[in-house]
């Protein structure tokens, strides 16, 4: 009898996300290059545009119905920036995720595993914080940069063989690549490993 069973783990390493009590939306706080170095609640001081000398822009609005700050969000220094024409956010997290799932076979267990490693992006407009529900960083819909690699691996009978990619491949790349590798446990696993890859294959 073949028990199967999957196992994801994520590490998405988060930035600052500040809350107040007060009725205020958030602000962001940019420097020349639109990168953003803080995050504030600063009401009708915010207003002009400018605050303390620096350019802000609104990021996060108050609650509809309660009328509190919500918080904003911020990925540290260099991973969160504006664009003034669109008026869009783009935060970059450093990800690390690794799935598997094992196979059982009688006495045997095959034991298939991805690993992903790179910087997930998300995109959003204030305009985006508008509404009746909670925003929070789980509304967020995380992409991975081309450059973001992975690395595949079948162990089988503790024998063990894995397939590195630089970069994001397509379903055929993963195909060929393994095809080509002469790595018989990869290339049995082949459909395994590319669902494994799901949400970072092009």
């Amino acid at each position: 009898m073949k028990k199967i069973s999957i196992l994801i783990c994520a590490f998405i390493f988060s930035g600052l996300f500040l809350q107040s009590a007060k009725a205020d939306p958030t602000y962001a706080v940019l420097d020349a290059n639109g990168n953003v170095t803080n995050i504030i609640v600063c009401g009708s001081a915010c207003a002009s545009g400018e605050f303390g000398g620096n350019k802000v822009v609104l990021q996060v609005a108050a609650d509809p119905v309660t009328g509190e700050n919500r918080g904003g969000f911020w990925q540290g220094p260099g991973t969160t920036t504006y664009d003034s024409n669109s008026g869009t956010f783009t935060m970059s997290n450093p990800t690390v995720i690794n799935r598997s799932l094992v196979e059982q076979d009688g006495e045997i267990n095959t034991t298939s595993s991805s690993t992903i490693s790179g910087v997930a992006i998300t995109q959003f407009t204030y305009n985006d914080t508008i509404g009746e529900n909670l925003f929070t960083r789980n509304n967020f819909f995380y992409t991975y940069s081309d450059d973001t690699t992975a690395t595949v691996s079948v162990n089988k009978n503790n024998t063990t063989e894995s397939l590195y990619f630089n970069n994001r491949k397509t379903v055929y790349d993963i195909e060929q690549s393994t095809n080509n590798s002469n790595l018989e446990l990869l290339k049995s696993k082949v459909d395994v490993l590319i669902s494994l890859l799901s949400d970072w294959k092009k």
